[in-house]
């Protein structure tokens, strides 16, 4: 063989190694600066969701399943999920890569406004099509040249509860159709915003030195990950005393991130404060919970396995919670879950008509 032969047999060989490791980018796919590039400054918690690795689960997969299952039908928008990627022209399982998203206000506070960014493969026509047949767009204007659509608030339920205001309140959810990958929903303000940071004006987040050293601080590749960048005063000064005091004094943020790899969930939290003391107190107290949760799960062995995957610690300057967890086990917990959420419904009221016994 001679040396040309050698070297193409050898650039071969390379190639064969490294290409199953380099997945081809989808077109339009954000990077996850490129995203935070979009979310206005001022949030007080960040978040990014790869829809694309949550689609590709089981779990996923059950999800729509048993969503259409119950929501679809005669009569109904989308009588199964054929017929959701038909109207919509969107496959969940391939077109939908991440959702960035900031959140504004107080955490916890009566009116949050917040902004989420949708990366996406999407045809606008279709999607605005639908929207309007179906009376989910209630105003429509324009703001920068751009479509900025009011998305029907939901009505009272009969508690009086809503999770929208209607008759333009604040707190109506604004969309716009950003670039042809992206797709930005939220309040109004931080929609605007989105909207000038998308055309080359404002100050995003990535320009908040404060909040990005604790975005810096994670893995950005993978499944979701989240900064919350001030803890409120009112979870920091909580009342003294009590059966179980704790001392959060000194919390200064929220991280975390969670991945799935190798039909594993693995992640870590940390609450960031500068309070060895108080630290130690808090995961003693917590290690202490979860011993007590051990001591009843005889009768519950997906529990114990749940508590054994949790480890706890704490250090000088963070709590931090770590965990591994078997997708199997997860499923179990799930549909757990489901049966005792079941049990504990209301039976249902009988048919108008039907005699009752």
């Amino acid at each position: 063989m001679n040396k040309k032969m050698v070297v193409l047999t050898l650039v071969l060989a390379t190639l064969l190694v490294i290409m199953p490791a380099c997945k081809k980018k989808a077109p339009g796919r954000l990077s996850g600066e490129s995203a935070l590039a979009m979310v206005p400054d001022g949030a007080i918690m960040v978040l990014n969701f790869d829809f694309l690795k949550f689609s590709d689960l089981a779990l996923f997969d059950k999800m729509l399943k048993d969503d259409w299952k119950k929501e679809g039908g005669p009569g109904k928008v989308f009588a199964n999920y054929p017929d959701f990627v038909q109207k919509t022209g969107i496959d969940l399982k391939k077109d939908v890569y991440s959702v960035t998203a900031g959140i504004y206000g107080e955490l916890g506070g009566a009116e949050p406004q917040m902004v989420a960014l949708v990366n996406l493969k999407y045809d606008k026509e279709k999607v605005l099509g639908l929207l309007r047949q179906n009376s989910v767009i209630v105003a429509e204007d324009n703001y920068h040249g751009l479509g900025l659509y009011t998305l029907k608030g939901e009505e009272s339920d009969k508690d009086g509860l809503r999770t929208l205001s209607q008759e333009g309140s604040k707190k109506e959810a604004r969309l716009v159709f950003l670039t042809p990958y992206a797709v930005a929903i939220g309040t109004e303000a931080q929609v605007k915003l989105a909207v000038d940071l998308a055309q080359g004006s404002g100050t995003s987040i990535l320009k908040n030195g404060a909040m990005m050293k604790y975005v810096d601080k994670l893995k950005k590749d993978t499944m979701l990950w989240l900064a919350i960048g001030t803890i409120p005063d009112k979870y920091k000064n909580a009342p003294a005393g009590g059966m179980m005091p704790v001392d959060l004094s000194k919390a200064e943020a929220f991280i975390g991130q969670v991945d799935y790899k190798g039909k594993t969930f693995s992640g870590k939290f940390q609450l960031l404060s500068n309070n060895e003391a108080g630290n130690k107190q808090v995961v003693d107290m917590l290690n202490g919970l979860k011993a007590l949760g051990a001591m009843g799960s005889a009768k519950e062995p997906e529990l114990g396995q749940l508590l054994n995957a949790i480890q706890l610690n704490a250090s000088a300057d963070a709590i931090t919670l770590a965990f591994s967890l078997p997708e199997e086990l997860m499923n179990k917990l799930s549909d757990k879950a489901k049966d005792k959420a079941k049990g504990m419904m209301p039976p249902a009221a009988p048919a108008e008509g039907v005699a009752q016994q």
